[in-house]
C-alpha cells in the first residue's frame, strides 16, 4: 500500500514506435506551415503511476545516488519579484551560485537561463488561446543530452567543457508560493533508468536554432518521487547530465497532476533554472 503521502497519478512518456529505429525523433516549437508535421512522435498515458513521497527522509536523497536532491534556500525575491528578469538575474543567479558552490565545491557556476510557470486554472485542457505564461511540462523529458549540454557551454556560455575535469548540467526547481499541492514535481531516480531502453535522444526545434534532448519511455522499474508540501524555501536540484564516471544518465521529470491538490489552492507558480557546474 502507497505511504501517506505516497499518489498513484497519470504519467506521459513517448510512446514506442518502430520508425524511430530508422527515423530520428523531433519536435518543432512553431509552425512550419505546408505539409511538415510538427513532430514524427506520439504519446502514451501510464495509468495509476506510483510517485513516492520522500518528505521526512530528503535528506537520503543525493545528486550523485539518486540524481536529485533537496536543499534550502531564503532567496531575498519576494514571490512578485521573480516576474522581474532582472531582478532574477542579478539577485536569485548569485544566490544559486554561491549555495551550489558552496554545497558542492564546484570551481565555476554558470547559468543558462530560467523560465516562469503559472498555471491556468484551465489547464491541462486547451482554452483554444495561447497562455500568457508557460504551463507545467506534463511530459516525461530530460532536458539535455551530453552532446547538447556540451554545445550550449561553449556555444551559449562560451566555456569549453574540455578545460575542466567534470561537467554537471542541473535543473533547478522552486515554487514561488508554499506548501505546494497544485502540479508538483515529479522526478525519477537514476538508479532506476537504463539511458539505452529508457530514452531516445530528440531533436527539439526552434526558428531560430535547435537542441537535443531525452524522450523517455516508460518502463515498470521507473521509480518516481516528489516532495509533497514543497515550500517555497525548499529547492529541488536534478541532474541533466553528468561527465562523472558512474553517475548515470539524467533525471526524467515533469509536473503531474496530484489527487492530493487541495480544493481553492492558488494554482501553481515555479521557477526553473538552467545551470552548469564546472569542477
Amino acid at each position: 500500500m502507497p505511504a501517506t503521502g505516497d499518489v498513484l497519478t497519470d504519467l506521459v512518456f513517448l510512446k514506442p514506435d518502430d520508425k524511430h529505429l530508422h527515423e530520428k525523433p523531433y519536435r518543432l516549437r512553431y509552425d512550419p506551415g505546408g505539409t511538415i508535421p510538427r513532430t514524427n512522435c506520439e504519446t502514451q498515458v501510464q495509468k495509476n503511476v506510483l510517485i513516492h513521497d520522500i518528505r521526512g527522509i530528503e535528506t537520503k536523497y543525493t545528486l550523485d545516488r539518486n540524481g536529485f536532491q533537496v536543499l534550502k534556500l531564503e532567496s531575498r525575491l519576494n514571490p512578485e519579484d521573480f516576474h522581474d528578469r532582472e531582478k532574477v538575474k542579478t539577485v536569485y543567479y548569485a544566490e544559486l551560485k554561491e549555495l551550489l558552490k558552496r554545497t558542492f565545491d564546484a570551481r565555476k557556476v554558470e547559468v543558462l537561463e530560467h523560465g516562469i510557470r503559472k498555471r491556468h486554472e484551465d489547464f491541462p485542457i486547451s482554452t483554444g488561446k495561447d497562455y500568457e505564461y508557460l504551463q507545467p511540462t506534463s511530459i516525461i523529458h530530460i532536458d539535455f543530452t551530453p552532446t547538447a549540454a556540451r554545445a550550449a557551454s561553449s556555444q551559449l556560455l562560451n566555456v569549453h567543457a574540455s578545460s575542466y575535469r567534470r561537467l554537471q548540467t542541473l535543473n533547478i526547481w522552486k515554487p514561488l508560493y508554499g506548501p505546494l499541492t497544485d502540479w508538483p514535481l515529479s522526478v525519477c531516480d537514476s538508479r532506476s533508468i537504463t539511458t539505452s531502453r529508457d530514452c531516445i535522444a530528440t531533436d527539439v526545434v526552434e526558428r531560430e536554432g535547435f537542441t537535443e534532448n531525452y524522450q523517455v519511455y516508460y518502463h515498470e522499474d521507473m521509480r518516481f518521487c516528489y516532495l509533497s508540501g514543497q515550500l517555497a524555501s525548499e529547492i529541488i536540484l536534478f541532474r541533466q547530465t553528468d561527465t562523472k564516471d558512474g553517475c548515470g544518465t539524467g533525471v526524467p521529470h515533469a509536473g503531474f497532476r496530484n489527487p492530493k491538490t487541495v480544493a481553492g489552492e492558488r494554482p501553481r507558480e515555479s521557477i526553473e533554472t538552467r545551470v552548469f557546474l564546472y569542477y
